[in-house]
């Protein structure tokens, strides 16, 4: 019953495990105020708690107890999601779990309920939940969104965050707050890029501004205040055009996405560092799926669902991945053996040379004499890094395609699933370009002598470790 959020109050124990404790009292008064005129949805049951405690504020009453308990157990209930959806999002790539966050920001404990009549714990301490209630205003969102803002904001969950690599802020407003001067010497300082790059860079961030930022300013002077959201098709189409027109440079609609998302991974790592956390050394595990969760429009209403959809995708991207590394090594391998007449030799050259490069970043140079060859090209030659990438990618298309849509089928109807299928191939194989593009990234500029940490080059060590193993 969606009610029950409002009489079970969600709370830490000594041990810092979560534990649900129903309030017998706040179940009564509620169901007393759910009559026939109250909406109920869990804004509705919200707003009119909070009416009426606004309402018998001034008087130290039984009811106006037992509206802020209701209030207090929905806090607690959404508090807990706030921090769920977050290890859902974040956690498995950073290395936390929710209740390494719930500490933070789950800490009402003003609840008793050892009379019939539950009290309000006098104290000059003020929980989370109690700050909330003084600071909610109806008239300007609802409660559950009031509630996920406060704990993002935390300072100290924020701090924990940011030493496990994570910033609460997205693409579009890094770039949006971010003038070209700034990132001109952060590109310079941090990523030592060259003045070219760093002009063209700084010139796609002005085409943001002007198209996108100024949309935004428009916005907000006509009394619209909404978070910043991923450009659409006519604005990227947009920025392009402002491009051509002031620098000669043309650019596809995907091409100014991806780079703009590039721009902003690297701010983004850029703030993490400037406020003292920690970019970790090993890129995420699962890639982000919410393309998938959005434009196929799965379980929108069931958050339960969806994240268990998230969890089957990730659990099925990782599995998908190691299946199409080691059918694309085996098969670079059976075509090495054919071409060099059975050559065990220099089969075992390719594997050594990938777990050189890959998994001790060697550099091909240094490669070379470990294989026995005199050249540095003969080792790029060898092992074909490009053909590799991009044999690995239209496999792991085609092997995810299907099991994402096995998948789909538990969690939507016919013809939501006719959608997704419809547009998964596009939508994966953004995602998938991610991946190789890290992969090709790390290739072109390697810290010599450390393994490669993107998660292609982590899989592919994986793979060829068990390998050797295997010998």
């Amino acid at each position: 019953m969606v009610a029950a959020k409002f009489w079970e109050f969600v709370k830490l124990e000594s041990t810092s495990k979560r534990r649900v404790e129903m309030i017998v009292a706040a179940k009564s008064y509620l169901q007393t105020q759910l009559t026939d005129g109250v909406e109920l949805s869990d804004a509705a049951i919200a707003r009119h708690l909070w009416q009426q405690l606004q309402q018998s504020h001034t008087s130290d009453t039984e009811a106006t107890h037992l509206a802020e308990i209701c209030l207090r157990c929905y806090i607690s209930y959404q508090v807990y999601q706030v921090c769920l959806d977050l290890a859902l999002r974040f956690g498995s790539r950073h290395g936390f779990r929710a209740e390494d966050l719930l500490p933070f920001v789950l800490d009402d404990e003003v609840i008793l309920t050892t009379s019939a009549k539950p009290k309000v714990r006098k104290s000059t301490y003020e929980s989370l939940a109690t700050k909330l209630l003084k600071t909610f205003d109806p008239t300007k969102g609802t409660l559950n969104s009031w509630v996920n803002r406060y704990v993002k904001q935390n300072l100290e969950l924020k701090r924990f965050l940011l030493q496990h690599g994570v910033l609460l802020i997205s693409d579009w407003a890094l770039l949006n707050n971010t003038n070209p001067k700034q990132l001109q010497r952060i590109l310079a300082e941090m990523y030592h890029l060259t003045p070219g790059e760093i002009e063209q860079i700084c010139q796609l961030l002005i085409s943001y501004h002007a198209v996108y930022r100024e949309e935004r300013l428009q916005q907000k002077l006509s009394g619209v205040n909404v978070r910043c959201q991923i450009p659409t098709s006519e604005q990227l189409s947009e920025i392009a055009q402002n491009l051509q027109n002031r620098t000669n440079r043309r650019l596809s609609q995907e091409a100014v996405l991806k780079q703009l998302q590039a721009i902003a991974q690297k701010l983004r790592q850029y703030r993490i560092v400037a406020q003292g956390g920690h970019i970790s050394a090993v890129a995420y595990d699962q890639p982000d799926i919410q393309p998938i969760v959005e434009r196929s429009q799965i379980t929108q209403d069931d958050e339960t669902e969806k994240f268990e959809f998230i969890n089957l995708y990730q659990q099925q991207f990782l599995e998908a991945l190691d299946t199409a590394i080691s059918q694309v090594v085996e098969s670079f391998i059976t075509q090495l053996q054919r071409k060099r007449s059975a050559n065990q030799e220099i089969s075992q050259s390719f594997v050594t040379g990938l777990h050189l490069f890959h998994c001790q970043g060697k550099p091909m140079s240094q490669i070379a004499p470990e294989l026995g060859m005199k050249k540095q090209y003969e080792v790029t030659r060898l092992l074909k890094l490009n053909d590799l990438r991009a044999d690995i990618r239209q496999k792991l298309l085609i092997i995810l395609r299907d099991r994402v849509l096995e998948i789909a089928q538990q969690f939507t109807d016919a013809q939501r699933l006719e959608n997704l299928e419809n547009q998964l191939e596009v939508i994966l194989d953004e995602q998938i370009t991610t991946i190789i593009e890290e992969a090709e990234s790390e290739t072109r500029n390697p810290q010599r002598n450390q393994p490669l940490c993107g998660l292609l080059a982590r899989r592919l060590c994986r793979y060829l470790e068990a390998k050797r193993a295997d010998k």
